[in-house]
């Protein structure tokens, strides 16, 4: 028992003030995008919440090349806050607008935050756990993340009813304060290294990183692979369940729900693998029950088919996200973590957007049908590619050679 405690990543005192607020917040984003989605919609039309989706994942590319240098040339403490603290800024500046241009503004205003928050805190938490406790802390956030956006989905909509649209974006702003409040009460900071190799560059500094690792050359690019076809069937999704199924609104709220519980089992369970092969496997795991899944609910008759197909496409989507995730942050120098991470964060939102294009194009040649089972079926060729690649790989070293500083 006395070694499980050891081992525990709870028994850090800041991961257990770190990984409750990040969930927090990430609750809290999730109602303010269901009532941002209600605001736009209301007397706009469907051009208004593509801009409203693009305002949100834009910044984030945009960022790319200063995100990572931000968070690997200041203090984490002082990136945190200020970050955080545009965010609070912003929360509050969109409950107290209306119009769309405003609004479209402030998000952008918010993704920026966003943008360098994130990396900051990804680049941390190996510091505050150590190397080996990176995949199960990397993991348990995931989960946790997953189960406060489901949480702040179901309740969005109630706030939205009782506190109308400001009050639900006010309590978003108060979980950035929070945020604020806990970067500030954690003790370990990560700082700029003098003796350290200097990295030039932001985004290319990171792409270095990742293309110079035998196992992140395969896995990342198979990633943003994997976001194209995978969130390009999002956007025939409810067509496919409220038109060919003829299923209600309500069937429709539960298979999202039935996919998001499956990410959270999914992340979980990729919080217990134990190095870097298994974590590999896991990814390409993922890859293929995300495709074998979508030519399912492709095919799917009955609500029961669908929710099998939906589940295990998020128990996949979770395994993915999560095993990448980890590999990332531990394969990569301290030195340029924050630019690693940055730019992985940016090049996936670069490829949900052209999946958000992808997405309705395919819908209009093939139908929902068609496009689920296209894009399974590409997605489970794809797993088999790379699961042969990655097979070749020998995990006991890092082709790039560059060292990970412990904690």
């Amino acid at each position: 028992m006395k070694q499980t405690l050891q081992t525990s990543i709870w028994s850090h005192r800041d991961i257990r003030l770190v990984l409750p607020a990040r969930a927090l917040s990430y609750a809290g984003d999730s109602i303010a995008l269901i009532a941002l989605m209600l605001r736009v919609s209301d007397g706009h039309g469907p051009a208004a919440i593509t801009a409203l989706l693009l305002a949100f994942a834009v910044p984030t590319v945009a960022m790319i090349p200063f995100a990572g240098r931000i968070v690997d040339g200041f203090d984490s403490r002082t990136v945190l806050v200020w970050s955080g603290l545009l965010q609070v800024a912003a929360g509050v500046g969109l409950a107290f607008v209306h119009d769309l241009i405003n609004t479209l503004l402030l998000v952008c205003v918010l993704q920026v935050g966003q943008a360098v928050a994130g990396p900051a805190w990804g680049a941390l938490i190996p510091r505050i756990v150590g190397e080996e406790l990176v995949g199960r802390t990397t993991g348990t956030s995931q989960a946790l993340i997953g189960v406060a956006t489901l949480a702040g989905s179901a309740a969005g909509g109630v706030l939205v009813g009782a506190a109308g649209t400001r009050g639900a974006l006010l309590v978003d702003a108060g979980t950035f304060l929070v945020l604020v409040l806990v970067a500030q009460l954690v003790r370990t900071r990560r700082r700029p290294e003098p003796t350290a190799p200097h990295e030039r560059g932001g985004v290319s500094a990171g792409l270095r990183a990742i293309f110079g690792d035998d196992v992140l050359r395969i896995l990342v690019p198979a990633l943003w692979v994997f976001v194209l076809a995978g969130e390009a069937v999002n956007v025939v999704e409810v067509f496919l369940i409220t038109g060919e199924l003829g299923l209600g609104p309500g069937l429709y709220g539960a298979a999202g729900a039935a996919t998001g519980a499956g990410a959270i089992l999914g992340a979980w369970y990729s919080g217990r693998l134990r190095d870097d092969r298994a974590r590999s496997l896991a990814v390409v795991a993922g890859m293929a029950a995300i495709g074998g899944s979508s030519v399912l609910m492709g095919l799917a008759g009955n609500f029961v088919t669908l929710m099998i197909g939906a589940t295990t496409i998020g128990i996949g989507s979770g395994l993915l996200n999560a095993a990448t995730s980890a590999l990332v942050v531990m394969r990569s120098s301290e030195s340029v973590r924050g630019r690693v991470l940055a730019a992985l964060n940016g090049t996936v939102r670069s490829f949900s957007i052209l999946a958000m294009l992808l997405g309705g194009l395919a819908g209009a040649l093939l139908g929902p049908r068609g496009t689920f089972v296209t894009g399974g079926v590409a997605c489970a060729v794809a797993s088999v590619v790379v699961g042969a690649l990655v097979l070749r790989i020998k995990h006991g070293t890092k082709d790039s050679e560059l060292e990970v500083v412990s904690h």
